[in-house]
């Protein structure tokens, strides 16, 4: 039997054994076999050996059996135990070698690119946050591009405003947020514009000068009234792209631009021409001559009607236009539309209201000056339709009719000298040079066989004057016995009643300087002829008396039925004395015809006085 102290001598020789410090497991039972009975202790090395040869036994048998597993399994704890190996220092090569590196290049990449991607964010953060006003802002050039190419300016300069709003604030955003996160803006203090509010602010300036272009194109439409001009200049206003006095230059220079397109297109469409003279005018006779120039004067009559009428209305227009545009603030137009103006507008520059008017007038005066005298003897109703005119443009203080007196006179005589040169001095003049220069040769007719009448004797010479007691619109009846004074009388007369539509008392010097000098040109010729015929004893006397009712019955006739038949003035009997009285001084304030007819009047009574025996 093992004492207490024997066993404690045991377990401690037990327990400094290789048995507990290698196989653990074992302390237990060691632990526990010093309190067994003494027959399980010597059945133990027994119970131990059988129990050693079954586990060998098994051993043995298992080893037999799976012995390939086993050899897995040694290969396979080898192969793991050589990974674990293997990731260890892998381990530490990471820890020790690549950790350090990796985070020496982060380091070195954020120095470096750092502030770009900063900044590259900070936009991308401005624009995420701005997002829904660029997605406006991006609409804003087609929209107003829309609106100006359907005349939607109002609109159109309200999306202007609103972007130009807001690219401000976009811009003022930009400067404030500086190149990143917790970075300044610039040190100069400028902040470049970004390129999409350059290129926003570019298409709005496009699509504003393609409406400016479209306003000030309005004012060039010769269709249009005041109210299309009144809101394309209040639109001009607003837009602010020019100052009051270009702007009011602009419109005036436009409509005037108008208006001579629209005269010249009269002009044009009428065709007459002023260059053609009166050597065109063809006729047997002088009545067929009449008539192709009546056909002429008709012409050029409805010609200068309808310019008229053209120039009246432009002008009245325009200057009512520009008034009401320009110079009136207190118009009702002006309180409802130009809420968005400046509340005192500065008025034009008055150097444009005065000589709008005498620019108008340049478009009518010097053509009425050109063509006036071709529309002879139709200048009648021209002469009302121009007072009616005056009248119209005198309510807006462009009163011209003192300007039309020297035109219609001009034309009047102009076209009387005309009228004389194709009627009856063409008349005389072809009718003596047909007889006294035959075409066929020889010597001229005598005057007995064209100079006189074939049923009325010869009058004395003595009987040969014009009746105290005559009215100025009687003819003389003693003309009737010489054919041709009777057929140019009777040419004479019809001028004069084609006169008489138009007499103003102005033209009375030139219409009679004009006659006088046509009688003198026709009695010199006369003379000549009577002059080659006077040598005759036989054709004398009639030569004479042709001669005599030339100078004594047909000139003063006609002289006064000039002066007191067509413009109404009371002769004095007494006048032609006068006048063959009057010194050389006093001839000089008479004109060149009256001159020159007092000439040939005296050589005709010098020579009377010669053949007078």
């Amino acid at each position: 039997m093992v004492t207490d102290g024997e066993a404690t001598t045991l377990l401690d020789l037990f327990s400094s054994s290789a048995i507990l410090t290698d196989h653990p497991e074992n302390a237990s039972y060691l632990y526990v076999l010093p309190s067994l009975p003494l027959s399980d202790l010597l059945a133990t090395p027994t119970a131990l050996s059988t129990q050693s040869h079954t586990l060998t036994a098994s051993l043995n048998a298992l080893a037999h059996t799976s012995y390939p597993t086993i050899l897995s399994l040694h290969n396979t704890s080898s192969a793991l135990l050589n990974s674990l190996s293997s990731l260890d220092t892998s381990l530490n090569t990471l820890l020790d070698t690549a950790l350090p590196a990796l985070d020496d290049v982060a380091r070195t990449f954020r120095e470096k690119s750092g502030p770009t991607v900063i900044e590259e964010r900070q936009r991308t953060r401005v624009v995420l946050e701005q997002y829904d006003k660029l997605r406006d802002l991006l609409d804003v050039p087609v929209l107003m591009d829309t609106c100006v190419r359907n005349g939607l300016y109002a609109e159109a300069l309200a999306l202007a405003a609103h972007a130009t709003t807001a690219l401000s604030a976009l811009s003022t955003v930009r400067s404030q947020g500086g190149g990143g996160d917790g970075e300044p803006p610039e040190s100069d203090g400028h902040t470049p514009p970004l390129p999409l509010v350059s290129a926003l602010q570019a298409e709005i300036a496009s699509s504003l000068h393609a409406m400016r272009l479209l306003l000030l194109g309005t004012l060039h439409e010769p269709g249009r009234k005041l109210p299309a001009f009144w809101k394309a200049v209040q639109f001009l206003r607003r837009m602010q792209v020019m100052p009051e006095s270009e702007l009011a230059l602009a419109f005036v220079s436009a409509r005037i631009d108008c208006l001579q397109n629209a005269l010249q297109a009269v002009e044009r469409d009428a065709g007459v021409s002023v260059t053609t003279g009166d050597n065109t005018i063809t006729g047997n006779n002088t009545a067929d001559r009449e008539k192709e120039m009546d056909r002429r004067a008709e012409d050029v009559a409805r010609f200068l009607k309808k310019y008229i009428d053209v120039w009246r209305e432009g002008a009245y227009d325009l200057v009512t236009q520009y008034t009401t545009i320009f110079l009136e603030r207190s118009s009702p137009h002006g309180s409802a539309s130009s809420s968005h103006l400046p509340a005192t507008t500065p008025l034009p520059d008055p150097v444009i209201k005065h000589t709008l008017p005498p620019t108008l007038l340049g478009l009518l005066l010097p053509t009425v000056k050109t063509y006036f005298g071709r529309a002879y003897p139709q200048l009648a109703p021209l002469a009302t339709q121009l007072a009616y005119c005056s009248s119209a443009t005198a309510r807006i203080g462009m009163d011209f009719r003192l300007l039309l007196s020297p035109v219609i006179t001009h034309a009047v005589i102009d076209g009387f000298t005309r009228d004389m040169h194709t009627g009856a001095e063409r008349e005389w003049t072809t009718t003596l040079a047909r007889h006294a220069s035959p075409p066929s040769g020889g010597r001229s007719t005598p005057p007995s066989k064209w100079l006189v009448s074939t049923v009325q004797p010869l009058p004395v010479l003595s009987a040969i004057v014009v009746p105290p007691s005559s009215a100025a619109h009687a003819p003389p009846q003693v003309l009737t016995a010489f054919t041709p004074l009777a057929i140019t009388l009777n040419t004479y007369l019809r001028a004069l009643n084609r006169l008489r539509a138009l007499a103003p008392m102005a033209a009375l010097d030139g219409v009679r300087d004009a006659l006088e000098l046509g009688l003198a040109r026709g009695g010199e010729a006369l003379l000549r002829y009577a002059r080659a015929w006077g040598v005759d004893t036989a054709e004398r006397d009639i030569v004479r008396a042709v001669g005599a009712a030339y100078v004594r019955v047909l000139v003063p006739f006609l002289r006064r039925a000039v002066v007191e038949g067509v413009f109404g003035i009371a002769c004095d009997p007494d006048a032609s004395k006068k006048e063959e009285g009057d010194s050389e001084g006093g001839a000089d304030k008479q004109g060149s015809g009256a001159s020159a007819l007092r000439d040939i009047v005296g050589n005709w009574e010098g020579w009377l006085l010669e053949t007078g025996t």
